[in-house]
């Protein structure tokens, strides 16, 4: 392997919709969250190889309320910039986006003037209707909003908007402008978006993404004499689009940002998916990943991204050759949660505890169950290689009812879940416990689909004695390129003593966390996650994780 071969992606495990920013000698890059709070990631790096997550812009339930809202909707899609010693991130919160109906919501930016505190204001709205907003400061002073919307509602055709605004308010000073329709043929599937306005040595540029969201996702570039154009279009366009060759190892390349460095260099970052084999679009359960490319100006000022060459997991010649991967181990002894969890929307109030004795992760369940279409007692983390294992151990779970149930899931959203856990075996005081496993058949429905506020995914439910009413049970989860197994064991041991063998309950194929039902969508990417549930009734029994260990391999 080349001594100095950038290895991608840089961000490991659903981090899609890439933006990045420099303030001094420091890089920051913030993704999309979707409908998993908090939002917007913040991602902080010196040298553009190692990355740490500092916190998150949105972070509280004032900023971010995501009660109800439907999977793959809510945050998308950030642009982050920095303007007179101020942060400011642009963010898109979707609450109606499901098959019967999609409402176009109003965009808004938050700021800070320390991005290192994890304290966001709170948001300021713009007027206009539409997504992944663009925030643009030109030379005199005057601050252009631009984003992608659509035509009227009926021939939905998407194009990239325009207008001035006050930064203090987010009032619009002008009248929305359509500023360019694209490269691609003007119709409904173009969907020109995520537009980024730069000015570099005097001449304007306008980057796009179109082509969806799959394989003809693409990157585009555009320049004129001002913020609003008009464009030429450059002749090498595309130019970030794997899309032409399928068997090329990285796909669905786009949604790019770019950045200049303190030495003078420009890179970019755009997102991608990892697919195992050739053409195989159906085992992407890491989702779309950040991908970092060099990017450098050709003899006529076009910026052309990684060399003119498609995007790759290895660019040579480029930064230094350093894994991403690592074992990721949590023994739940700060006081507060690492900035990698996550929960499924905003929760209602605080289910979770690290300072409740024993010391371990507490879980106090609510009536949600997993697939129900808010917030359940779930605390979720991404998987960050094809080949993962995750594993925890339960302790001391004491049944109340045949409703009262505690586990572990691999989790993309509410119709893509797998979930093996401890359940009462019924309701007459007997303690008595089993471990259930369900398992998920890809993309099928009972009945039409339809809008339902709990989950109608053809489910397989299989029942595993436990010979003990309180006793600890670890519980693995395998994760391979193409499936993943569903194991427990029984034991009364402490963490570091044995359980013994591990019984493999489940087996499933991991395209039920890349196919999503006819009309979803799949923006995300698969996680782990531990839950506690009352099944549609509070429950009194806390759930208590000694731990958390997510094991890469290859």
């Amino acid at each position: 392997m080349n001594t100095l071969a950038l290895i991608n992606p840089i961000l490991l495990g659903w981090n899609p919709d890439p933006t990045i920013l420099r303030v001094g000698p420091d890089y920051f890059i913030a993704t999309s969250t979707f409908e998993y709070f908090p939002g917007h990631p913040i991602y902080h790096s010196t040298n553009l190889v190692d990355w740490e997550l500092i916190g998150h812009a949105l972070n509280r339930p004032g900023q971010l309320s995501l009660l109800g809202t439907p999977s793959d909707a809510g945050a998308w899609a950030p642009t982050l910039r920095y303007h007179n010693g101020t942060f400011y991130l642009t963010s898109t919160v979707r609450y109606v986006y499901t098959y019967e109906l999609r409402q176009f919501p109003r965009s808004f930016f938050v700021t800070t003037t320390d991005i290192f505190s994890n304290k966001w204001s709170d948001p300021v709205y713009f007027d206009a209707l539409g997504y992944d907003a663009d925030l643009f400061w030109d030379s005199n002073g005057d601050v252009y909003n631009t984003w992608s919307g659509i035509n009227n509602a009926i021939d939905k055709i998407y194009g990239i908007y325009q207008n001035k605004i006050d930064i203090n308010t987010g009032n619009t000073l002008t009248p929305a402008e359509l500023i360019f329709t694209g490269t691609l043929p003007d119709n409904s599937s173009a969907r020109p978006e995520g537009p980024h306005i730069y000015l570099i040595n005097s001449t304007y540029y306008l980057l796009i993404a179109e082509g969806g969201s799959g394989p003809e996702h693409r990157s585009t570039i555009q320049r004129g004499p001002s913020p609003s154009g008009p464009w030429e279009n450059n002749p090498a366009n595309p130019i970030l689009f794997n899309g032409a060759n399928l068997s090329l190892p990285v796909q669905y390349t786009g949604h790019a940002d770019i950045v200049q460095a303190l030495d003078g260099a420009w890179w970019g970052v755009a997102l991608g998916v990892r697919p195992q084999t050739v053409g195989d679009f159906d085992h992407i359960q890491l989702g779309r990943e950040t991908f970092l490319f060099p990017v450098t100006f050709d003899t006529l000022g076009w910026p052309v991204f990684n060399h003119g060459l498609p995007l790759s997991t290895e660019i040579p010649d480029v930064l230094t050759d350093k894994s991403h991967l690592s074992t990721f181990y949590d023994s739940f002894t700060s006081p507060t949660l690492q900035n990698s969890y996550y929960f499924l929307r905003t929760p209602y109030k605080p289910f979770h505890s690290l300072t409740a004795p024993p010391s371990f992760l507490r879980l106090l369940a609510n009536s949600y169950a997993l697939g129900d279409r808010d917030n359940p007692a779930l605390i979720l983390r991404k998987q960050t290689s094809y080949e993962e294992t995750f594993e925890t151990i339960l302790d001391g779970f004491v049944t109340g009812s045949n409703l009262t149930e505690a586990g572990v899931t691999v989790f993309y959203g509410d119709f893509a879940h797998n979930d093996i856990g401890v359940v009462g075996v019924s309701d007459d005081g007997s303690g008595e416990r089993v471990v259930v496993t369900r398992t998920l058949s890809p993309a099928e429905q009972v009945g039409p689909w339809a809008l339902t506020t709990t989950n109608s995914t053809v489910t397989t439910v299989t029942y595993t004695p436990l010979s003990t009413k309180s006793g600890p049970v670890k519980f693995v989860v395998v994760g391979n390129s193409t499936s993943y197994s569903l194991g427990f064991a029984e034991g009364n041991a402490t963490e570091t003593d044995s359980f013994g063998e591990i019984t493999y309950t489940a087996t499933f194929d991991s395209v039920s966390m890349s196919v999503m039902p006819v009309n979803d969508f799949f923006f995300k990417g698969a996680s782990f996650g531990v839950y506690n549930t009352g099944n549609g009734q509070p429950s009194l029994s806390p759930a208590y994780f000694r731990y958390w260990k997510q094991t890469p391999g290859a």
